[in-house]
C-alpha cells in the first residue's frame, strides 16, 4: 500500500495522484512524463522521419500477418555493395604500399612500409572477447534444457555455448566457426519472473532461427575493418594516425568523418531487414511465453538504473551480501502510477533504443495485436524449481562478484 498526495495538473487542471519520492505526471494529459528530460527522437529530421515511416509500413504488414520469411530486397543488394566497397578501399592501402616499394624512393619506400603497417593493423584478423563466463551443461543441466526445449519449438539447433555476464541486458553472438553464443545479464535476469526469462531467452533463440545479413560474413567482417579505421583515426582518442600518417587535425578529422558516414550507410542498409527480425521475434516471443510476459519484460527491462541505485546502496554496507534479493523487493515496491508512467513512455516512445531496433510504441502495438492468452511453452512445477535453483546459484556467484567490485576488494 502506498501513501498518495494529491496535486492539480498545470496543464489540464487535472487532479493528479502523486507518491512521495517519484516526480508528478498527469495521467490525463501526459504533463511532465519524461520527468522533464527532453523527449528523445524530436530533432531527428527528415531521416528520422523517413525511418519512422518505413518501420510504420512493416509495422502494418505484420498486424495483417507475420511473415517469417526474409525477402531477398534491394536494401541487401546496397548492404553487400557497401560492404564490398569497404574491402576494396582497404585493399587498395596494400596497392599504394606495394607500387610505392616498385619505385626507387628511398621516401616513398618509408611511406609504403606505414601504408603496410597501417593495412596490417586494420586487416587484422580478431578474436571476439567473450562478455562473461562459460557456463557448461554439466553445471546446468536445467537452465541448457530450458534453452533446448525453446530452440526446439522454434526450429533452432542448440546453442553452442550459454554466457553469463553482470550486464543488465541479454543477447547473442555469432562467433567462428559458426558457432552461436546466448549472453545472459544476470541482473537482468534477476529482475525476471520465469515466464519473462522464457521470453527473454524465446526473442533471443527466434533471432538465430532468423539469420540476418548483419551474420554474413561479407558484412560482419566490413563492420570490423570499419571499427578498426575509427579505432585509428578516432579524434577522441590517441589513435595511430594522429602521430604516424596524419598529424594534421583537420585531414583526420574528415577521414573519421567519412568513415563515420560509411558505416551509419551500412547500418542503415541493413535496418529494414534487422527491424522484420525484430517484429518476428517479438512475435515468436509472445507466442512462446505469452503476451503479457513480453510486456512486463519490456517493463522491467527500464529498470537498469534502479538496479545500479540498489547496487550502490547494497555496497555501503560491507555485511549485506544479499544484492538480487533486494533489487527483486525494490521492483515490488515499485508504486503503480510510476510502473504507469514508464508504460505511457513506452507506448508514446516513437524512438529506437538503436538504429536497428522498431520503435517500442510500435512492437507493443503489434503484441497486442496478436495477443497470445496461453503461452506454448510453461515447465512443470517440478522444472520451474530446479531451474529457479540454478538461476539463484548464477546470482550468488555474480553478486559476489559485483559487490566485490563496488567495494573495491
Amino acid at each position: 500500500m502506498h501513501y498518495l498526495e494529491q496535486e492539480i495538473c498545470p496543464e489540464c487542471a487535472h487532479q493528479m495522484e502523486v507518491n512521495p519520492g517519484y516526480s508528478a505526471w498527469c495521467a490525463k494529459c501526459n504533463w511532465n512524463v519524461y520527468e522533464d528530460e527532453r523527449r528523445q527522437g524530436t530533432d531527428e529530421g527528415l531521416n528520422g522521419n523517413a525511418d519512422e515511416r518505413s518501420s510504420d509500413r512493416l509495422l502494418e504488414e505484420f498486424k495483417y500477418n507475420v511473415n517469417r520469411d526474409l525477402p531477398f530486397t534491394k536494401q541487401r543488394i546496397y548492404t553487400y555493395l557497401v560492404a564490398l566497397t569497404v574491402h576494396l578501399s582497404t585493399l587498395s592501402i596494400l596497392g599504394v604500399a606495394i607500387f610505392f616499394f616498385s619505385t626507387n624512393s628511398t621516401w616513398l619506400g618509408i611511406f609504403g612500409i606505414a601504408l603496410l603497417f597501417l593495412w596490417i593493423t586494420i586487416i587484422l584478423p580478431y578474436r571476439k572477447r567473450l562478455p562473461g563466463r562459460v557456463i557448461t551443461r554439466d553445471e546446468y543441466p536445467e537452465l541448457y534444457g530450458m534453452i533446448d526445449e525453446i530452440g526446439e519449438r522454434l526450429n533452432v539447433p542448440p546453442v553452442d555455448m550459454v554466457i553469463i555476464s553482470e550486464e543488465y541486458n541479454a543477447y547473442n553472438l555469432h562467433l567462428k566457426r559458426k558457432k552461436r553464443a546466448l549472453i545472459l545479464g544476470i541482473p537482468f535476469f534477476a529482475a525476471l519472473t520465469l515466464q519473462e526469462k522464457i521470453a527473454a531467452i524465446s526473442h533471443q533463440m527466434s533471432q538465430f532461427a532468423h539469420p540476418n545479413i548483419s551474420n554474413s560474413s561479407l558484412v560482419e567482417r566490413a563492420k570490423h575493418v570499419l571499427n578498426s579505421w575509427i579505432d585509428t583515426v578516432d579524434p577522441q582518442d590517441s589513435g595511430l594516425l594522429y602521430w604516424v600518417v596524419f598529424p594534421l587535425i583537420i585531414l583526420r578529422l574528415l577521414l573519421f568523418a567519412v568513415i563515420g558516414g560509411v558505416y551509419s550507410l551500412l547500418i542503415k542498409s541493413m535496418q529494414n531487414e534487422m527491424q522484420r527480425v525484430f517484429y518476428i521475434a517479438d512475435n515468436e516471443a509472445s507466442e512462446t511465453a505469452g503476451s503479457e510476459a513480453v510486456l512486463s519484460l519490456f517493463l522491467k527491462s527500464e529498470m537498469e538504473g534502479l538496479f545500479a541505485h540498489t547496487a550502490e546502496q547494497v555496497a555501503d554496507y560491507q555485511y549485506n551480501k544479499e544484492l538480487y534479493e533486494e533489487f527483486r523487493k525494490r521492483i515490488s515496491a515499485v508504486p503503480t502510477q510510476e510502473l504507469l508512467r514508464i508504460q505511457r513512455i513506452q507506448e508514446m516512445n516513437d524512438t529506437r533504443s538503436r538504429s536497428y531496433h522498431p520503435p517500442m510504441k510500435n512492437r507493443i502495438e503489434l503484441i497486442r495485436e496478436h495477443w497470445a492468452m496461453i503461452p506454448a511453452y510453461r515447465p512443470d512445477a517440478a522444472k520451474e524449481r530446479r531451474i529457479n535453483e540454478e538461476f539463484r546459484l548464477l546470482e550468488q556467484r555474480s553478486q559476489k562478484i559485483l559487490l566485490s567490485d563496488l567495494r573495491g576488494n
